[in-house]
């Protein structure tokens, strides 16, 4: 039964073309975080702090803006949206490339960050797009799984990778991604939805969606705990992984595949519980 939904799900040629965007969206962005932390690390031996700003970097540009990112897929092509977004992270993955400072690094992870923060309320919302409401859940589900699968892959096939080259090499990989990501999405079809009466909102309105988000944060004591419980877990996850590498780079300085090895296995541990806890929620009723 399960094999007949996935077949179904994925005779929708929308969902299965954004399905390998995001897939491969993934597994460039995992390979390419991998690479800047061995950057950091071991190429350019930079010391804690400039390693802690890494996981900011990455982070604070969604904290900032998802919100107003989520505005924008409401009122524009969702299509355009990814698109435009992954163009310009591959422009700004490509001059990462050729940056040779960590200040002058961790200013281009701010700002592709950025670039890349209006892509996911777009694919979310595309998603329910195209997407019967039956299968939402599942085309939920297997995204989700994707992303897990390259948290232990990417970080490993770029240990291997680093084993025979540089971790600039490894950046270009994630060049290469976007660009499977660019050519996936430009063939698209567009949302059939007629957004031109959505698009003529005023910024004020925009505004004052932006707003009464944040009032809806903040008058449900509950919601506020969650959120920053949230936040708080998610920074402090991020800055141990972080120092984790001076750690390794004290330890097995002329090693750095071993970063790699040991990202992948948190990502195992991630996966193996996602998994766990998919099978708990389709063990209770269906709503």
């Amino acid at each position: 039964m399960k094999v007949l939904k996935k077949e179904k799900l994925f005779a929708n040629s929308s969902y299965k073309k954004l399905f390998i965007s995001s897939t491969a969206a993934s597994f460039g962005d995992l390979f390419d975080m991998f690479a800047v932390m061995t950057l950091f690390t071991y190429v350019w031996h930079a010391n804690s702090l400039w390693i802690t700003l890494i996981p900011v970097a990455y982070a604070l540009p969604s904290i900032l803006l998802s919100q107003a990112a989520g505005n924008l897929a409401d009122r524009y092509d969702k299509v355009q949206l990814m698109f435009l977004s992954e163009l310009v992270r591959l422009l700004f993955t490509c001059l990462l490339f050729f940056t040779n400072e960590p200040l002058l690094a961790l200013g281009v992870l701010m700002l592709r960050s950025m670039s890349s923060v209006m892509k996911v309320p777009a694919q979310l919302s595309y998603v329910r797009e195209v997407v019967k409401e039956d299968q939402l859940m599942q085309a939920s589900t297997l995204q989700n799984i994707m992303f897990q699968v390259a948290k232990v892959v990417g970080p490993f096939l770029g240990a291997a990778a680093l084993t025979i080259t540089t971790p600039k090499a490894c950046i270009l990989v994630n060049a290469a991604a976007c660009m499977i990501s660019i050519g996936v999405l430009f063939s698209l079809k567009k949302a059939g939805k007629n957004i031109q009466g959505q698009a003529a909102r005023s910024s004020h309105q925009a505004k004052e969606t932006y707003s009464n988000g944040w009032k809806i944060v903040f008058q449900h004591s509950l919601l506020l705990r969650v959120v920053i419980l949230f936040h708080l877990s998610y920074f402090v996850v991020m800055l141990v992984d972080a120092q984790i590498s001076i750690f390794l780079r004290d330890v097995l300085p002329h090693h750095p595949e071993m970063l790699g090895w040991l990202l992948s296995g948190i990502g195992l541990g991630a996966l193996a519980t996602g998994v766990y806890l998919n099978r708990k929620k389709t063990g209770s009723p269906s709503i």
